[in-house]
């Protein structure tokens, strides 16, 4: 501790810029004293997508010695109909509830499987009578996804938070 403040070292912090792949958009002085001008340690701006960051500087407007940072973002980018994003499909489990979902399969028919001789229809039978209550209790859904592959610091635990 240091004046109240919390003392961070460089490396922590250069190991969390390199881990995130992020890029200090503040590159002018914002702290100016009679002999020396810096990037004040508070105007920091990191990006990991610099195309959406359409300019990032420091406004020579101000009431001190410190100027602040300022940062305009692209709101208007828009998706081409040419692109090659990915649409997936998958089963929602978000308000699924296995108790009402045993309770249909009980009622379902499934047990009328056992009495078809052709496996081939059997299988037919078995599939589309779990798939039916399946698709009531989990319906499947479609999602598109920029990117098949999440990066690398995008794990299980994250996911987890979210959920």
């Amino acid at each position: 501790m240091n004046d109240g403040l919390m003392c961070y070292s460089n490396e922590k912090w250069s190991d969390i810029v390199n881990t995130f792949g992020l890029m200090q958009s503040i590159t002018a002085p914002t702290k100016f004293t009679k002999n020396s001008s810096t990037i004040h340690v508070i105007d920091h701006i990191y990006t990991n997508n610099t195309r959406h960051a359409v300019r990032a500087f420091t406004s020579s407007s101000a009431l001190s010695d410190h100027y602040p940072v300022c940062l305009l973002r692209s709101m208007n980018f828009h998706i081409s109909k040419d692109s090659k994003n990915t649409v997936i499909k998958y089963r929602s489990f978000k308000t699924f509830n296995g108790n009402n979902f045993r309770s249909d399969l009980l009622c379902s028919g499934l047990e009328n499987v056992e009495t078809v001789t052709d496996p081939n229809a059997a299988l037919y039978l078995f599939y589309n009578i779990l798939n039916g209550v399946l698709s009531k209790h989990a319906p499947i859904k479609e999602k598109r996804i920029k990117r098949t592959h999440q990066p690398g610091w995008f794990n299980n635990d994250i996911i987890m938070i979210n959920n």
